[in-house]
């Protein structure tokens, strides 16, 4: 899995563009671009990856994200045609300042200074784009352009989302990019086994110091922040999926220790591992 700055993906006599893409025919990979972009999974499953917030995702799940944020949706479903999503494109100068100038315009102004490092919606506010995306793909260019306004109002007005990332973000050099994935691939292998500063610094050639700012000037979080936040993610889905002993999650989950496999889910999720089983399965 290679990662690259995607080039120019919006043409240059186009403001945006609108198609659904399918990880058979589009391998992920972690990636920026100096565009907005919307993605909408219409199905699959498994871990996104959006500037420095790491989470699963699944289907119906709406993400904006500004220019120049690293991202990667990796589907984890076996099997072939088992992904797709919704992906719209627009241009950092989309309608030439327009939307600068316009009164009516503002949600989306303000929608769009907020996605800086990405932002997911609630599923009852990603239902309108899920509702209209057969109607946008099939629509003529300037009714195509008219729905987009009309989606991004939709969401301008809404409340319901959870920013992802930090926001103003500067671009990201390809190396950096490359050492940055080659963490979370390291990170994805190995997170059932114990992972230490010095292993992983190894992996991408750097000295622990300089592995350590490395990874929290260009994640802003610690690295073992990161590898925390990723194993509990994981013993969450477990918890869910799994009728497996809560301290045996912990265990495939790289956690040695039950009691720090407890805080560290308490201050991840809000709650013990116990309650979070529970209330999950109680919710309809």
């Amino acid at each position: 899995m290679k990662s690259a700055t995607s080039g120019i993906l919006v043409r240059p006599e186009q403001e945006f563009r609108a198609f659904v893409k399918n990880q058979d025919e589009w391998p992920p990979h972690l990636h920026f671009h100096a565009h907005y972009e919307m993605n909408l999974v219409i199905k699959g499953g498994g871990t996104r990856y959006v500037g420095n917030h790491v989470e699963s995702f699944e289907e119906n799940e709406l993400v904006l994200m500004g220019p120049n944020v690293p991202h990667c949706w990796e589907n984890n479903r076996p099997g072939t045609n088992t992904y797709a999503s919704l992906v719209i494109q627009w241009k950092d100068d989309f309608l030439a300042g327009a939307l600068d100038q316009i009164t009516e315009f503002g949600p989306i102004r303000q929608l769009l200074k907020r996605s800086a490092g990405g932002i997911k919606f609630d599923r009852y506010v990603a239902k309108e784009i899920i509702n209209r995306k057969d109607e946008l793909l099939a629509a003529a260019p300037f009714e195509k352009l008219i729905l987009l306004l009309q989606l991004l109002n939709h969401l301008g007005t809404a409340g319901n989302f959870e920013t992802l990332s930090s926001g103003d973000m500067p671009k990201p050099p390809n190396t950096c990019t490359t050492r940055i994935e080659k963490v979370y691939r390291f990170v994805k292998e190995q997170y059932t086994e114990k992972i230490t500063l010095s292993g992983v610094a190894g992996h991408v050639n750097m000295s622990e110091g300089a592995f350590s700012r490395f990874f929290s000037r260009a994640t802003g979080k610690p690295f073992f922040g990161f590898l925390n936040e990723y194993r509990i993610k994981i013993a969450s889905g477990l918890l869910l999926e799994t009728d497996l002993n809560i301290d045996e999650i912990g265990y495939v989950c790289g956690y040695e220790c039950p009691q720090f496999f407890y805080r560290q889910f308490a201050r991840y999720m809000g709650c013990a591992p116990r309650s979070y089983r529970n209330k999950k399965r109680e919710t309809p």
